[in-house]
Parts: structure tokens; sequence; C-alpha cells
């Protein structure tokens, strides 16, 4: 009986060995890698209509590391004042040089709703801005599970001018 206490001590030292190298491996593979950045640059109305709109959201993709980044695609989510806004998938790839930064091109998808939120976000907004939260992953070589992304930020609105009131 002892005996088989001791194989199943060993079995299972070897199985926590397997998973702590496992994680280590893991975490090895996107070590070399500084923290990317994804911040949106532009965003392009394609198409419209009753139910959906339709994107052409540019992406800035910034690489905080040593080594280049070889994009082979990913997808998004958009907030707007806590808000879900629309989300987006690209197959664009692209390689991102190291300490430099590149433009990878989104379709976005958001629908009817989405815009009504956007609506009432800016009629409750009274500084003149929008928050606005990016997050998603990018599928690229030698990153186990992808590059995952999360930036927040602010947009300023033009100032409301009333075209027809009296001077």
């Amino acid at each position: 009986m002892n005996t088989v206490g001791k194989g199943a001590m060993t079995r299972h030292r070897i199985g926590l060995a397997l998973v702590v190298l496992t994680l280590v491996a893991c975490a090895g593979v996107d070590s070399y890698r500084g923290p990317i950045r994804v911040t949106v640059s532009n965003i392009q109305v394609l198409e419209s209509t009753l139910l959906e709109q339709l994107y052409l959201v540019t992406l800035r993709v910034q690489n905080h590391g040593e080594e280049p980044i070889a994009i082979r695609g990913g997808s998004f989510d958009l907030e707007i004042n806590g808000k879900d806004f629309g989300a987006g998938v690209t197959d664009q790839a692209v390689t991102v040089a190291a300490y430099s930064d590149a433009k990878i091109e989104v379709r976005m998808v958001s629908t009817a709703f989405g815009v009504l939120r956007l609506i009432q976000g800016m009629r409750e907004r009274t500084d003149g801005s929008l928050q606005y939260e990016i997050s998603g992953r990018l599928s690229a070589e030698g990153a186990l599970g992808g590059l995952p992304f999360r930036e927040a930020g602010e947009i300023s609105l033009p100032e409301r001018t009333d075209a027809g009131a009296a001077e």
C-alpha cells in the first residue's frame, strides 16, 4: 500500500512539474516582445442601412519591443461611454518593426442600437467629449493565443453652434 502511495505522489509531482513548465514556456513566448498599443486612428462610414452600419476603422499598432511583430489579423470591440458600439475583424497581415508603428484597416459593424447609444452619449456629455475603449486580440507569429490589447481614451467633439441663432 505504501508503494501505491509513492507512485501516486510521483505522478502528482510530475504532473505539477509539467504544468509549471508549460506556464513558464507560454510566458516565455511573449516575454521577448514589449507591450503593444492599439489606438483608433480614423473611422470612415462605408455603408449604412436601417439596421446596421459598416465602417472602415484604421487602427495604429505600436510595437514597444525590440523584436518585429508579424501580425496575421485580429478582432476588436469598441465601446463609447461604457456601452458597446461596434465590433470588427481583419485578416490583413502587417509586420510592425521594433520600436515602430503601422496601420491596419479593419471593417467594423455597428447596429442601429449602437448608433442610438452613441447619439444618446453625445447628448448626455456636457464637456464636449466622448470616452472610448477599444479591446481585442491580434493574431501574431510566435504569440500563443495572440496579443491582447485594451486602450481607453477621449474623443473631443466639435463645439455646437446654432446656425440660425440671432446675434
